[in-house]
């Protein structure tokens, strides 16, 4: 049996080596015994039985009435449709519990643990690295929806396509606050859709002469990428988060005297 299409079948399965190896084998023959499976994939007698059974609690073969028993390998597109319902339910319930928590006081009690802890921090020590473009766009989420009097974003083109594609509910859901975007782009490799959807959201301009990447909310919080996404791989790609209203006042300062001479989109 190939190894290489075992250990595919393992990761997209979310089976175990003897797992792949039974249900692959039954595949092939589309009906067997537990006995002739265990001769075809050289996976102990004793152990096929047990397997089976939890290829049929997981959806993936059927057990066939009468004697002797043998097993019938279940249709690979029906798997993926039931596996897809039954991360979509665990994905569902997962969420409604998340979002649960906030309404019970375990929740009133760990926030108010952390705005007592934070007011205990010099505001110098607010800052820290984010490794990888993954982690950099659940942070910026995070600013955008504590967002409330501006955002400010530079970026270039492709950058600001991942950005609306990423946040376009957040984004849409500041501006209905009433908060402020104003966005500084490159504008080539930035598509039509996304130059449009931004300008739903706010102001964009042309960003000319200055080679940087950040987004700075509030005049409060900024989060400053080290590198031209170009140059470095998403899972290296890094920001420095820095929580400080004069840092941030100065950059808005800076980048306002910039935004005025920049041609708008």
């Amino acid at each position: 049996m190939d190894d290489a299409l075992v250990d595919v079948v393992k990761e997209y399965f979310d089976l175990n080596s003897y797992e792949a190896k039974v249900w692959l084998a039954l595949l092939g023959r589309g009906i067997s015994s537990a006995g002739e499976l265990a001769e075809m994939t050289g996976v102990p007698r004793s152990r096929t039985y047990d397997i089976l059974e939890s290829l049929e609690r997981k959806g993936l073969v059927i057990m066939r009435l009468g004697k002797p028993i043998k097993y019938i390998a279940v249709n690979p597109q029906e798997v993926i449709d039931k596996l897809k319902k039954r991360v979509e339910l665990n994905l569902h319930g997962r969420m409604k519990r998340i979002d649960g928590i906030k309404k019970t006081p375990i929740w009133e009690e760990v926030m108010d643990l952390y705005t007592k802890g934070i007011k205990k921090v010099d505001p110098t020590q607010i800052s820290g690295a984010i490794r990888g473009r993954h982690h950099l766009h659940d942070r910026f989420e995070e600013l955008f929806n504590e967002s409330e009097q501006e955002i400010f974003l530079a970026a270039s083109g492709i950058e600001l396509n991942r950005v609306i594609e990423y946040h376009h509910a957040t984004l849409k859901s500041a501006k209905d606050r009433g908060v402020v975007i104003k966005m500084a782009v490159k504008s080539e490799g930035l598509t039509e859709k996304n130059l449009k959807n931004a300008k739903a959201f706010g102001e964009i301009r042309e960003l000319t002469g200055l080679d940087t990447r950040f987004v700075l909310v509030d005049s409060r919080e900024v989060i400053f990428m080290l590198l031209p996404e170009q140059d470095i791989h998403p899972s290296y790609d890094t920001g420095v988060w820095i929580h400080s209203p004069f840092f941030a006042k100065s950059l808005r300062t800076m980048m306002m005297n910039a935004w005025k001479g920049m041609k708008k989109l």
